[in-house]
Protein backbone atom coordinates (compact mmCIF):
# COMPACT_ATOMS: atom_id res chain seq x y z
CA UNK A 1 0.00 0.00 0.00
CA UNK A 2 1.26 3.44 -0.84
CA UNK A 3 2.46 5.69 1.48
CA UNK A 4 0.10 9.12 2.70
CA UNK A 5 -0.04 12.09 0.79
CA UNK A 6 1.46 15.14 2.03
CA UNK A 7 -2.00 16.55 2.81
CA UNK A 8 -2.92 13.12 5.10
CA UNK A 9 0.55 13.86 7.08
CA UNK A 10 -0.36 17.51 7.94
CA UNK A 11 -4.56 16.44 8.96
CA UNK A 12 -3.27 16.25 12.53
CA UNK A 13 -3.99 18.20 16.10
CA UNK A 14 -1.68 18.64 18.73
CA UNK A 15 -3.16 17.45 21.97
CA UNK A 16 -1.80 18.29 25.60
CA UNK A 17 -2.33 18.14 29.03
CA UNK A 18 -5.41 15.60 29.28
CA UNK A 19 -7.19 16.47 33.17
CA UNK A 20 -9.85 14.17 34.81
CA UNK A 21 -12.38 16.28 36.61
CA UNK A 22 -12.95 15.99 40.22
CA UNK A 23 -16.35 14.24 39.77
CA UNK A 24 -14.86 11.75 37.25
CA UNK A 25 -17.72 12.47 34.81
CA UNK A 26 -15.27 14.10 31.85
CA UNK A 27 -11.67 14.74 30.96
CA UNK A 28 -10.63 17.88 29.85
CA UNK A 29 -7.45 18.25 26.91
CA UNK A 30 -5.69 20.65 24.96
CA UNK A 31 -6.03 20.28 20.90
CA UNK A 32 -4.03 22.77 18.50
CA UNK A 33 -4.29 22.70 14.92
CA UNK A 34 -2.91 25.37 12.02
CA UNK A 35 -2.11 27.59 14.96
CA UNK A 36 -5.03 27.49 17.01
CA UNK A 37 -5.41 26.15 20.31
CA UNK A 38 -8.45 24.97 22.55
CA UNK A 39 -9.32 23.15 24.74
CA UNK A 40 -11.74 19.88 24.28
CA UNK A 41 -14.30 18.00 26.54
CA UNK A 42 -14.93 14.33 26.48
CA UNK A 43 -17.49 12.58 28.35
CA UNK A 44 -16.88 9.66 29.82
CA UNK A 45 -20.57 8.45 29.87
CA UNK A 46 -20.87 8.74 26.36
CA UNK A 47 -17.70 9.04 24.93
CA UNK A 48 -19.08 12.18 22.84
CA UNK A 49 -16.30 15.35 22.22
CA UNK A 50 -16.96 18.57 22.48
CA UNK A 51 -15.43 22.19 22.20
CA UNK A 52 -15.11 24.11 25.45
CA UNK A 53 -15.16 27.69 23.61
CA UNK A 54 -12.98 29.97 25.80
CA UNK A 55 -12.08 33.59 24.87
CA UNK A 56 -9.66 34.79 25.74
CA UNK A 57 -7.68 31.41 24.46
CA UNK A 58 -5.80 29.19 26.52
CA UNK A 59 -2.09 29.17 26.35
CA UNK A 60 -1.93 25.27 25.40
CA UNK A 61 1.48 23.78 26.49
CA UNK A 62 3.39 21.56 23.37
CA UNK A 63 3.44 17.92 23.25
CA UNK A 64 3.48 15.80 26.23
CA UNK A 65 3.65 18.80 28.27
CA UNK A 66 1.14 20.51 30.38
CA UNK A 67 0.40 23.36 33.01
CA UNK A 68 -2.49 25.70 31.17
CA UNK A 69 -5.40 24.72 33.53
CA UNK A 70 -6.72 22.75 36.79
CA UNK A 71 -10.22 21.98 37.31
CA UNK A 72 -12.00 23.81 40.21
CA UNK A 73 -13.02 21.34 43.29
CA UNK A 74 -16.30 20.86 42.74
CA UNK A 75 -15.22 19.96 38.72
CA UNK A 76 -17.69 22.76 37.91
CA UNK A 77 -15.42 25.22 36.00
CA UNK A 78 -11.38 25.55 35.81
CA UNK A 79 -8.31 28.36 36.47
CA UNK A 80 -6.16 28.99 32.72
CA UNK A 81 -3.61 30.38 31.94
CA UNK A 82 -4.71 33.00 28.85
CA UNK A 83 -2.79 34.12 25.53
CA UNK A 84 -3.39 37.08 26.88
CA UNK A 85 -1.13 36.61 29.76
CA UNK A 86 -3.37 36.78 32.39
CA UNK A 87 -5.05 34.04 34.65
CA UNK A 88 -8.80 33.66 33.89
CA UNK A 89 -11.81 31.29 35.58
CA UNK A 90 -14.24 29.83 33.35
CA UNK A 91 -17.41 27.53 34.48
CA UNK A 92 -18.99 24.53 32.83
CA UNK A 93 -22.50 24.46 31.50
CA UNK A 94 -24.13 20.82 30.21
CA UNK A 95 -23.66 21.79 26.64
CA UNK A 96 -19.94 22.68 27.49
CA UNK A 97 -20.07 26.57 26.65
CA UNK A 98 -17.97 28.73 28.67
CA UNK A 99 -19.84 31.43 30.89
CA UNK A 100 -19.54 33.43 33.52
CA UNK A 101 -15.54 33.75 32.33
CA UNK A 102 -13.66 36.06 34.21
CA UNK A 103 -10.12 37.37 35.09
CA UNK A 104 -8.54 36.32 38.42
CA UNK A 105 -5.54 38.19 38.38
CA UNK A 106 -7.13 41.44 38.91
CA UNK A 107 -4.80 43.66 41.23
CA UNK A 108 -1.04 43.68 40.72
CA UNK A 109 1.03 45.72 39.48
CA UNK A 110 2.54 45.78 36.05
CA UNK A 111 1.89 42.93 33.57
CA UNK A 112 2.69 39.66 33.15
CA UNK A 113 4.53 38.12 30.18
CA UNK A 114 3.47 34.67 29.54
CA UNK A 115 2.08 32.56 32.58
CA UNK A 116 2.09 28.70 32.65
CA UNK A 117 2.45 25.60 34.99
CA UNK A 118 -1.22 27.10 36.76
CA UNK A 119 -1.64 24.92 40.24
CA UNK A 120 -4.70 25.02 42.06
CA UNK A 121 -4.55 25.11 46.23
CA UNK A 122 -6.60 22.06 47.86
CA UNK A 123 -9.40 24.91 49.14
CA UNK A 124 -9.29 26.31 45.60
CA UNK A 125 -8.36 29.72 48.08
CA UNK A 126 -4.94 30.44 46.09
CA UNK A 127 -3.77 30.13 42.15
CA UNK A 128 -0.38 29.49 41.55
CA UNK A 129 1.90 29.90 38.17
CA UNK A 130 5.23 30.70 36.71
CA UNK A 131 5.73 34.07 34.68
CA UNK A 132 7.53 33.70 31.63
CA UNK A 133 9.07 30.56 32.90
CA UNK A 134 11.39 33.11 35.86
CA UNK A 135 9.26 34.15 38.52
CA UNK A 136 6.63 31.89 40.80
CA UNK A 137 3.58 34.12 41.65
CA UNK A 138 0.57 33.84 43.55
CA UNK A 139 -3.07 35.08 43.53
CA UNK A 140 -6.24 35.08 46.00
CA UNK A 141 -9.11 34.00 43.92
CA UNK A 142 -11.36 35.89 45.76
CA UNK A 143 -9.52 39.45 45.79
CA UNK A 144 -7.47 38.81 42.56
CA UNK A 145 -4.36 40.14 44.35
CA UNK A 146 -1.44 38.98 43.21
CA UNK A 147 1.93 38.54 44.64
CA UNK A 148 5.91 37.49 42.86
CA UNK A 149 7.14 35.12 45.42
CA UNK A 150 11.16 36.57 45.73
CA UNK A 151 13.84 33.85 45.75
CA UNK A 152 17.07 33.60 44.50
CA UNK A 153 17.08 31.94 41.25
CA UNK A 154 16.58 33.03 38.06
CA UNK A 155 14.47 30.46 36.32
CA UNK A 156 11.29 28.26 37.93
CA UNK A 157 9.32 25.47 36.58
CA UNK A 158 5.76 23.66 37.83
CA UNK A 159 4.46 24.53 40.98
CA UNK A 160 2.47 21.83 43.19
CA UNK A 161 0.22 22.58 46.05
CA UNK A 162 -0.06 20.76 49.37
CA UNK A 163 -2.56 22.06 51.72
CA UNK A 164 -1.66 26.17 52.21
CA UNK A 165 2.18 25.08 50.69
CA UNK A 166 3.49 25.59 47.21
CA UNK A 167 6.37 23.39 45.51
CA UNK A 168 8.24 24.20 42.69
CA UNK A 169 11.87 23.36 40.50
CA UNK A 170 14.32 26.76 40.54
CA UNK A 171 17.62 26.99 39.28
CA UNK A 172 20.38 29.68 38.07
CA UNK A 173 22.64 30.11 35.51
CA UNK A 174 25.50 28.45 34.33
CA UNK A 175 22.97 25.12 34.60
CA UNK A 176 19.69 24.31 32.77
CA UNK A 177 17.52 22.14 34.88
CA UNK A 178 18.87 19.30 33.77
CA UNK A 179 21.95 20.31 34.99
CA UNK A 180 21.34 21.08 38.72
CA UNK A 181 17.64 22.07 39.89
CA UNK A 182 16.58 22.41 43.56
CA UNK A 183 12.92 22.12 45.69
CA UNK A 184 11.56 25.34 47.21
CA UNK A 185 8.61 25.92 48.56
CA UNK A 186 6.23 28.70 50.27
CA UNK A 187 3.63 28.60 52.62
CA UNK A 188 0.34 31.00 53.22
CA UNK A 189 -0.13 33.53 54.20
CA UNK A 190 3.28 35.19 53.77
CA UNK A 191 4.76 33.26 51.12
CA UNK A 192 7.91 33.41 52.36
CA UNK A 193 10.60 31.11 50.39
CA UNK A 194 12.70 28.06 51.63
CA UNK A 195 14.84 25.53 50.00
CA UNK A 196 13.46 22.54 50.67
CA UNK A 197 16.77 20.40 48.75
CA UNK A 198 19.30 21.05 46.75
CA UNK A 199 21.82 18.38 45.74
CA UNK A 200 25.21 19.39 43.68
CA UNK A 201 25.02 17.94 40.20
CA UNK A 202 21.62 16.89 40.92
CA UNK A 203 18.66 17.76 38.83
CA UNK A 204 15.36 17.64 41.00
CA UNK A 205 12.24 18.42 39.26
CA UNK A 206 8.48 16.88 38.91
CA UNK A 207 7.30 17.51 43.09
CA UNK A 208 4.34 15.08 43.81
CA UNK A 209 3.02 14.95 47.38
CA UNK A 210 1.27 11.65 48.48
CA UNK A 211 -1.52 11.00 50.19
CA UNK A 212 1.01 10.37 53.67
CA UNK A 213 2.92 13.50 52.84
CA UNK A 214 6.11 11.76 51.44
CA UNK A 215 7.45 14.57 49.19
CA UNK A 216 8.26 12.74 45.63
CA UNK A 217 10.20 13.92 43.04
CA UNK A 218 11.88 12.89 39.88
CA UNK A 219 15.87 13.19 40.40
CA UNK A 220 18.81 11.94 38.55
CA UNK A 221 21.14 11.18 41.81
CA UNK A 222 21.56 7.68 40.49
CA UNK A 223 22.74 8.83 37.42
CA UNK A 224 19.26 7.82 35.96
CA UNK A 225 16.21 10.28 35.93
CA UNK A 226 13.82 7.86 37.83
CA UNK A 227 10.86 8.71 40.95
CA UNK A 228 12.32 9.07 44.26
CA UNK A 229 11.21 10.36 47.92
CA UNK A 230 13.20 13.51 49.72
CA UNK A 231 13.73 12.86 52.94
CA UNK A 232 16.01 15.39 55.39
CA UNK A 233 17.32 17.24 51.66
CA UNK A 234 18.50 13.72 50.81
CA UNK A 235 16.83 11.79 48.28
CA UNK A 236 15.88 7.72 48.79
CA UNK A 237 15.14 6.42 45.36
CA UNK A 238 11.88 4.90 44.98
CA UNK A 239 12.34 1.23 43.96
CA UNK A 240 11.65 0.16 40.31
CA UNK A 241 12.56 -3.39 38.60
CA UNK A 242 13.69 -4.17 35.53
CA UNK A 243 16.90 -2.80 33.17
CA UNK A 244 17.83 1.20 34.37
CA UNK A 245 16.24 3.42 32.33
CA UNK A 246 15.22 7.36 32.47
CA UNK A 247 11.82 8.22 33.40
CA UNK A 248 11.73 11.55 32.11
CA UNK A 249 13.39 13.80 29.60
CA UNK A 250 14.84 17.43 29.11
CA UNK A 251 12.64 20.38 30.30
CA UNK A 252 12.54 22.35 27.74
CA UNK A 253 9.38 24.19 29.28
CA UNK A 254 6.89 23.42 32.20
CA UNK A 255 4.45 21.25 32.43
CA UNK A 256 6.31 17.79 31.90
CA UNK A 257 4.19 15.12 34.41
CA UNK A 258 5.82 11.76 33.73
CA UNK A 259 5.17 9.99 37.18
CA UNK A 260 2.61 9.96 40.09
CA UNK A 261 1.36 8.43 43.26
CA UNK A 262 -1.65 6.32 43.25
CA UNK A 263 -5.08 7.82 45.45
CA UNK A 264 -3.78 6.07 48.38
CA UNK A 265 0.35 6.09 48.02
CA UNK A 266 1.14 2.49 47.88
CA UNK A 267 1.90 2.77 44.02
CA UNK A 268 3.20 5.06 41.61
CA UNK A 269 2.15 5.55 37.78
CA UNK A 270 5.86 5.78 35.72
CA UNK A 271 6.13 6.73 31.68
CA UNK A 272 9.59 4.57 31.24
CA UNK A 273 11.95 5.47 28.18
CA UNK A 274 13.14 2.09 26.89
CA UNK A 275 16.08 2.83 24.42
CA UNK A 276 13.65 5.17 22.72
CA UNK A 277 10.57 3.62 23.13
CA UNK A 278 8.28 3.67 26.34
CA UNK A 279 5.73 2.05 28.55
CA UNK A 280 3.28 3.19 31.02
CA UNK A 281 3.50 0.79 34.39
CA UNK A 282 2.59 0.75 38.10
CA UNK A 283 4.62 0.03 40.39
CA UNK A 284 4.33 -1.20 43.90
CA UNK A 285 6.14 1.17 45.81
CA UNK A 286 7.36 -1.45 48.66
CA UNK A 287 8.64 -3.94 45.72
CA UNK A 288 9.19 -2.37 42.63
CA UNK A 289 7.49 -4.36 40.50
CA UNK A 290 6.00 -3.21 37.55
CA UNK A 291 2.74 -3.74 35.47
CA UNK A 292 2.77 -2.57 32.76
CA UNK A 293 -0.30 -1.27 31.56
CA UNK A 294 0.42 -0.15 27.97
CA UNK A 295 3.75 -0.04 25.64
CA UNK A 296 4.22 3.22 23.80
CA UNK A 297 5.05 6.61 25.10
CA UNK A 298 3.19 7.95 27.54
CA UNK A 299 3.39 11.60 29.02
CA UNK A 300 1.03 14.37 30.51
CA UNK A 301 0.35 11.07 33.37
CA UNK A 302 -2.07 11.96 36.58
CA UNK A 303 -4.30 9.66 38.54
CA UNK A 304 -6.97 9.97 40.88
CA UNK A 305 -9.54 8.02 42.91
CA UNK A 306 -12.07 7.70 39.36
CA UNK A 307 -9.10 6.60 36.94
CA UNK A 308 -5.69 7.44 35.14
CA UNK A 309 -5.21 9.62 32.15
CA UNK A 310 -2.29 10.74 30.03
CA UNK A 311 -1.45 11.28 26.32
CA UNK A 312 0.01 8.05 24.25
CA UNK A 313 1.73 7.49 21.23
CA UNK A 314 4.17 5.47 19.40
CA UNK A 315 5.34 4.92 15.51
CA UNK A 316 2.24 3.42 14.14
CA UNK A 317 0.24 5.15 16.73
CA UNK A 318 -1.50 8.77 16.33
CA UNK A 319 -1.01 10.60 19.52
CA UNK A 320 -4.41 9.60 21.81
CA UNK A 321 -5.73 10.66 25.16
CA UNK A 322 -6.30 7.60 26.86
CA UNK A 323 -8.25 6.43 30.07
CA UNK A 324 -7.75 3.80 32.44
CA UNK A 325 -10.00 2.13 34.50
CA UNK A 326 -9.46 2.75 38.62
CA UNK A 327 -9.91 -0.96 39.25
CA UNK A 328 -9.43 -2.73 36.09
CA UNK A 329 -6.97 -0.48 34.35
CA UNK A 330 -9.03 -1.30 31.32
CA UNK A 331 -8.17 1.62 28.47
CA UNK A 332 -9.77 3.37 26.73
CA UNK A 333 -9.44 5.84 24.05
CA UNK A 334 -11.37 9.23 24.76
CA UNK A 335 -9.53 11.19 21.62
CA UNK A 336 -6.84 10.76 18.98
CA UNK A 337 -4.95 13.48 16.91
CA UNK A 338 -6.11 12.03 13.71
CA UNK A 339 -8.66 14.81 11.34
CA UNK A 340 -11.11 13.89 8.83
CA UNK A 341 -8.90 13.41 5.43
CA UNK A 342 -10.33 12.30 2.23
CA UNK A 343 -7.16 9.87 2.61
CA UNK A 344 -8.47 7.93 5.65
CA UNK A 345 -7.15 7.06 8.76
CA UNK A 346 -3.59 6.28 8.84
CA UNK A 347 -4.52 2.84 9.78
CA UNK A 348 -4.86 2.21 6.74
CA UNK A 349 -1.34 3.54 5.35
CA UNK A 350 1.79 1.33 5.68
CA UNK A 351 3.57 2.58 8.78
CA UNK A 352 6.90 1.24 10.63
CA UNK A 353 8.38 0.76 14.01
CA UNK A 354 11.89 1.77 13.66
CA UNK A 355 14.51 -1.22 14.86
CA UNK A 356 17.23 0.42 17.56
CA UNK A 357 21.04 -0.16 17.15
CA UNK A 358 24.53 1.54 18.44
CA UNK A 359 27.73 1.96 16.33
CA UNK A 360 30.49 2.95 19.07
CA UNK A 361 28.40 3.47 21.68
CA UNK A 362 26.10 5.92 19.99
CA UNK A 363 22.63 4.76 19.69
CA UNK A 364 20.36 5.35 16.61
CA UNK A 365 17.14 4.10 15.73
CA UNK A 366 16.35 3.07 11.85
CA UNK A 367 13.15 3.72 10.01
CA UNK A 368 12.91 1.64 6.51
CA UNK A 369 9.80 1.29 4.45
CA UNK A 370 8.65 -2.22 4.13
CA UNK A 371 10.32 -2.75 0.85
CA UNK A 372 13.81 -1.64 1.74
CA UNK A 373 15.23 -2.34 -1.61
CA UNK A 374 13.14 0.30 -3.18
CA UNK A 375 14.34 2.70 -0.62
CA UNK A 376 15.55 5.56 -2.59
CA UNK A 377 17.07 8.04 -0.06
CA UNK A 378 18.50 8.25 3.63
CA UNK A 379 17.98 10.80 5.84
CA UNK A 380 19.90 10.92 8.78
CA UNK A 381 18.35 13.22 10.97
CA UNK A 382 19.40 14.99 13.72
CA UNK A 383 16.97 16.17 16.86
CA UNK A 384 17.05 19.55 18.12
CA UNK A 385 18.04 21.03 22.00
CA UNK A 386 21.03 19.58 21.78
CA UNK A 387 19.81 18.05 25.05
CA UNK A 388 17.03 16.06 23.77
CA UNK A 389 15.42 13.14 22.21
CA UNK A 390 12.83 12.16 20.10
CA UNK A 391 11.18 9.08 21.10
CA UNK A 392 9.60 6.64 19.38
CA UNK A 393 6.46 8.94 19.40
CA UNK A 394 3.76 9.26 16.02
CA UNK A 395 6.12 11.59 13.94
CA UNK A 396 4.08 12.56 10.54
CA UNK A 397 7.39 14.16 8.98
CA UNK A 398 9.19 10.45 9.55
CA UNK A 399 5.94 8.48 7.87
CA UNK A 400 5.90 10.41 5.39
CA UNK A 401 9.51 10.07 3.89
CA UNK A 402 9.34 6.62 4.78
CA UNK A 403 5.75 6.11 3.17
CA UNK A 404 7.62 7.66 -0.07
CA UNK A 405 10.29 4.84 0.48
CA UNK A 406 13.08 6.65 2.02
CA UNK A 407 14.96 5.26 5.38
CA UNK A 408 15.16 7.57 7.97
CA UNK A 409 17.96 6.94 10.61
CA UNK A 410 17.69 9.02 13.70
CA UNK A 411 20.68 10.05 15.84
CA UNK A 412 21.43 10.16 19.58
CA UNK A 413 24.04 11.74 19.37
CA UNK A 414 26.25 12.66 22.96
CA UNK A 415 24.26 14.92 24.79
CA UNK A 416 20.52 13.44 24.01
CA UNK A 417 18.59 12.22 27.12
CA UNK A 418 17.13 9.27 27.42
CA UNK A 419 20.70 7.32 27.85
CA UNK A 420 21.17 8.43 31.04
CA UNK A 421 22.99 11.21 32.97
CA UNK A 422 26.80 10.32 32.23
CA UNK A 423 25.81 10.60 28.10
CA UNK A 424 23.49 13.49 28.36
CA UNK A 425 26.22 15.43 30.39
CA UNK A 426 29.11 14.29 27.84
CA UNK A 427 28.28 17.12 25.46
CA UNK A 428 29.20 20.04 27.94
CA UNK A 429 32.27 21.35 26.89
CA UNK A 430 32.24 19.55 23.46
CA UNK A 431 28.92 21.21 21.75
CA UNK A 432 29.96 21.43 17.88
CA UNK A 433 32.93 18.59 18.52
CA UNK A 434 30.91 15.78 19.53
CA UNK A 435 27.47 15.63 18.24
CA UNK A 436 29.10 16.32 14.78
CA UNK A 437 31.31 13.66 14.86
CA UNK A 438 28.68 11.30 16.03
CA UNK A 439 26.65 12.19 13.05
CA UNK A 440 29.52 11.30 10.51
CA UNK A 441 30.01 7.95 12.79
CA UNK A 442 26.51 7.24 12.09
CA UNK A 443 26.51 8.36 8.36
CA UNK A 444 29.64 6.01 7.69
CA UNK A 445 28.27 2.92 9.45
CA UNK A 446 24.73 3.48 7.60
CA UNK A 447 27.13 3.49 4.82
CA UNK A 448 28.67 0.33 5.21
CA UNK A 449 25.51 -1.48 6.15
CA UNK A 450 24.23 -0.57 2.60
CA UNK A 451 21.54 1.63 4.15
CA UNK A 452 22.11 4.36 1.62
CA UNK A 453 24.67 5.50 -0.37
CA UNK A 454 26.27 9.11 -0.04
CA UNK A 455 25.13 10.68 -3.60
CA UNK A 456 21.86 9.67 -2.17
CA UNK A 457 21.93 10.60 1.76
CA UNK A 458 20.66 13.77 3.02
CA UNK A 459 21.42 15.16 6.89
CA UNK A 460 18.25 17.02 8.35
CA UNK A 461 17.42 19.24 11.76
CA UNK A 462 16.04 21.71 12.77
CA UNK A 463 17.34 23.92 15.26
CA UNK A 464 20.61 23.08 17.23
CA UNK A 465 19.98 19.77 14.87
CA UNK A 466 20.31 21.48 11.77
CA UNK A 467 23.49 23.10 13.80
CA UNK A 468 25.17 19.70 13.82
CA UNK A 469 24.06 18.72 9.92
CA UNK A 470 25.66 21.60 8.46
CA UNK A 471 28.62 20.98 10.61
CA UNK A 472 28.77 17.35 9.75
CA UNK A 473 28.26 18.34 5.86
CA UNK A 474 31.08 20.71 6.53
CA UNK A 475 33.46 18.47 8.07
CA UNK A 476 32.99 15.57 5.54
CA UNK A 477 31.24 16.54 2.17
CA UNK A 478 32.20 13.18 0.60
CA UNK A 479 29.85 11.81 2.74
CA UNK A 480 26.47 13.61 1.72
CA UNK A 481 24.63 14.96 -1.51
CA UNK A 482 22.58 17.40 0.65
CA UNK A 483 21.47 19.31 3.94
CA UNK A 484 18.14 20.24 4.95
CA UNK A 485 18.23 23.01 8.14
CA UNK A 486 15.47 24.40 9.07
CA UNK A 487 16.06 27.30 11.56
CA UNK A 488 19.71 26.47 12.40
CA UNK A 489 22.11 27.97 15.09
CA UNK A 490 25.17 28.97 12.63
CA UNK A 491 26.95 31.38 14.85
CA UNK A 492 27.92 30.35 18.29
CA UNK A 493 29.06 33.90 19.60
CA UNK A 494 26.37 35.47 18.40
CA UNK A 495 23.52 32.99 19.75
CA UNK A 496 25.69 33.75 23.51
CA UNK A 497 23.91 37.10 22.91
CA UNK A 498 20.52 36.61 20.97
CA UNK A 499 19.50 33.10 21.52
CA UNK A 500 16.37 32.32 24.06
CA UNK A 501 16.48 33.81 27.60
CA UNK A 502 15.92 30.38 28.46
CA UNK A 503 18.84 28.95 27.37
CA UNK A 504 20.98 31.42 26.21
CA UNK A 505 23.84 31.51 29.32
CA UNK A 506 24.16 27.60 28.68
CA UNK A 507 25.81 27.86 25.90
CA UNK A 508 29.12 28.66 27.42
CA UNK A 509 28.62 25.54 28.92
CA UNK A 510 27.81 23.43 26.37
CA UNK A 511 31.05 24.93 24.48
CA UNK A 512 33.27 24.90 26.95
CA UNK A 513 34.39 28.38 27.54
CA UNK A 514 33.64 32.27 27.22
CA UNK A 515 32.23 33.91 24.26
CA UNK A 516 35.62 35.87 24.59
CA UNK A 517 37.19 32.67 22.99
CA UNK A 518 35.96 33.57 19.38
CA UNK A 519 38.45 31.25 18.33
CA UNK A 520 36.62 28.13 19.57
CA UNK A 521 32.79 29.68 19.42
CA UNK A 522 33.97 30.39 15.31
CA UNK A 523 35.86 26.28 15.33
CA UNK A 524 32.72 24.87 16.51
CA UNK A 525 30.40 27.05 14.45
CA UNK A 526 29.26 25.94 10.75
CA UNK A 527 30.45 29.33 9.59
CA UNK A 528 34.38 27.79 10.08
CA UNK A 529 33.30 24.96 7.13
CA UNK A 530 32.58 27.04 3.96
CA UNK A 531 34.42 26.45 2.01
CA UNK A 532 33.56 22.30 2.19
CA UNK A 533 29.99 22.83 3.20
CA UNK A 534 29.85 24.86 -0.46
CA UNK A 535 30.17 21.19 -1.76
CA UNK A 536 26.98 19.79 -0.90
CA UNK A 537 23.67 20.84 -1.87
CA UNK A 538 22.09 23.28 0.91
CA UNK A 539 18.35 23.95 1.88
CA UNK A 540 16.99 26.40 4.26
CA UNK A 541 14.07 27.42 6.08
CA UNK A 542 13.67 29.58 8.77
CA UNK A 543 10.51 31.99 9.89
CA UNK A 544 10.59 35.55 10.46
CA UNK A 545 9.27 35.89 13.93
CA UNK A 546 12.19 33.61 15.33
CA UNK A 547 13.10 34.48 18.90
CA UNK A 548 14.89 31.52 19.94
CA UNK A 549 17.11 32.13 16.63
CA UNK A 550 17.10 34.86 14.67
CA UNK A 551 16.47 34.65 11.01
CA UNK A 552 20.03 36.20 10.72
CA UNK A 553 21.64 33.05 11.06
CA UNK A 554 20.05 31.31 8.12
CA UNK A 555 20.54 34.64 5.49
CA UNK A 556 24.89 34.65 6.68
CA UNK A 557 25.58 31.17 6.20
CA UNK A 558 23.39 31.52 2.69
CA UNK A 559 24.59 34.39 1.63
CA UNK A 560 28.69 33.08 2.50
CA UNK A 561 27.99 30.13 0.67
CA UNK A 562 27.06 31.80 -2.05
CA UNK A 563 29.70 33.84 -2.16
CA UNK A 564 31.76 30.71 -2.63
CA UNK A 565 29.92 29.20 -5.73
CA UNK A 566 28.03 26.91 -3.12
CA UNK A 567 24.37 26.00 -4.08
CA UNK A 568 22.16 26.82 -1.66
CA UNK A 569 18.50 27.96 -1.38
CA UNK A 570 16.82 30.15 1.72
CA UNK A 571 12.85 29.95 2.04
CA UNK A 572 11.99 32.37 4.77
CA UNK A 573 8.31 31.80 6.19
CA UNK A 574 6.27 34.44 7.21
CA UNK A 575 4.78 35.28 10.42
CA UNK A 576 6.70 31.76 12.01
CA UNK A 577 9.18 31.42 15.35
CA UNK A 578 10.66 28.94 15.86
CA UNK A 579 8.82 25.83 14.00
CA UNK A 580 6.22 26.40 11.81
CA UNK A 581 2.30 25.49 12.82
CA UNK A 582 0.85 26.95 10.37
CA UNK A 583 -0.63 24.19 8.00
CA UNK A 584 0.30 26.06 5.02
CA UNK A 585 3.40 26.16 5.98
CA UNK A 586 3.95 22.72 6.65
CA UNK A 587 2.85 21.71 3.64
CA UNK A 588 5.58 24.12 2.18
CA UNK A 589 8.22 22.20 4.32
CA UNK A 590 7.36 18.71 2.79
CA UNK A 591 7.16 20.74 -0.71
CA UNK A 592 10.46 22.19 -0.35
CA UNK A 593 12.04 19.45 0.80
CA UNK A 594 10.35 16.91 -2.22
CA UNK A 595 11.54 19.52 -4.55
CA UNK A 596 14.88 19.41 -2.73
CA UNK A 597 15.39 15.34 -3.20
CA UNK A 598 14.54 15.79 -6.93
CA UNK A 599 17.54 17.65 -7.66
CA UNK A 600 20.01 15.22 -5.76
Amino acid sequence: MPGPTVARCLSQRELSEPRLDPTGARVAFGAAHDGVGTLRIVELGDGSERSWPLSPAPALGRGMSGGCFRWLPDGTGIVYAAKDGGLWQASLMADATAVETCRVDTHHEGAFGALHGVALSDDARFVAAVDSLTSVVVVERATGVTRKVVHQHAFSLDPVWHGDTVYWQSWSPPHMPWDEAEIWCATAPDFRARRIAALPGVSLQQVAVSVADELGVMNDATGRLRPGVLDGGMVEPLPLSGEPCDCAGAQWGGGSRSWCWSPDGTRYLVARNLAGFGDLGVVDRTSGAVTTLARAVHGAVSWTPHGIVALRSGAVTPTQVVFFDPVSFERRVLATSEMPCDDGPWSACDLVEPTTGAIDGIPFRLYEPNDASEARQLFVWVHGGPTDQWQVTFMPRIAHWVGRGCRVLVVDHRGTTGHGRAFQQALNGHWGEFDTADVITVAEHAHAQGWGVPSRTVVIGGSAGGFASLNAAGERPDLFAGVVALYPVVDLADATERSWHYEQHSIAILVGDSAANTGLYHRRSPLSKLDKLSQVKVLLMHGDHDEAVPLDHSVLIADQLRRRGGDVALHVFKGEGHGFRLRANQEREYALIGEFLQTL
